[in-house]
This record gives C-alpha cells, sequence and structure tokens, in this order.
C-alpha cells in the first residue's frame, strides 16, 4: 500500500492484499465463507486543526469456492458451490484532544 501527502493537510491512499484460501474446500460451508483472497482498497483524509475526516472504499472481487464432498456432520453442503464478494466504504472523523 502507499500513502501520498498531497498538501500539508491532504492525504491519498491506495493499497492492495492478497492472502491464501484459509477454508479447505471439504468444510466450506455459506456460514463460514471466507474465501475472499485479493482486496483493492482507497482512500483520502483531510486534517483541519484538531479534526481529520477519512474516506475509504474497499472491493473484494467475488471468490468462488467448490465443495466436493463435505466433511461437516450431516455432509449438506456436499457438491455445492460458495461465491463471496465485497463492497466497504468507510467515513470516519477523529478530534484529537
Amino acid at each position: 500500500g502507499f500513502e501520498r501527502l498531497l498538501t500539508e493537510n491532504l492525504s491519498v491512499r491506495g493499497g492492495y492484499a492478497h492472502a491464501n484460501d484459509p477454508v479447505p474446500g471439504s468444510t466450506l460451508s455459506p456460514l463460514t465463507a471466507a474465501i475472499l483472497t485479493n482486496q483493492f482498497t482507497s482512500g483520502v483524509g483531510y486534517r483541519h486543526g484538531r479534526t481529520r475526516f477519512d474516506v475509504a472504499y474497499a472491493f473484494d472481487p467475488t471468490a468462488t469456492g467448490r465443495v466436493g464432498q463435505s466433511s461437516l456432520l450431516s455432509g449438506e453442503y456436499s457438491h455445492s458451490v460458495v461465491r463471496v464478494g465485497m463492497q466497504t466504504l468507510v467515513m470516519t472523523t477523529e478530534i484529537r484532544f
């Protein structure tokens, strides 16, 4: 990732993160679909006196997980597919005392 000051009070940020899929296909279910592996982020921050305003956006492209024979007790997710994607927008304000 990076952060760059454009002026004394204005900064921009961007980044990329990659992780390996931590969930084995044999135990994957829609309730534990933590299969996201790539994330792109951007943001901007503005400081005015003791106050700071930040806006950030993150995009996780859709990831697909496939289950062959499920190892879960009932086997109800055998031969299924789970797709997960996510977008996040965060706005924060900070006041220093």
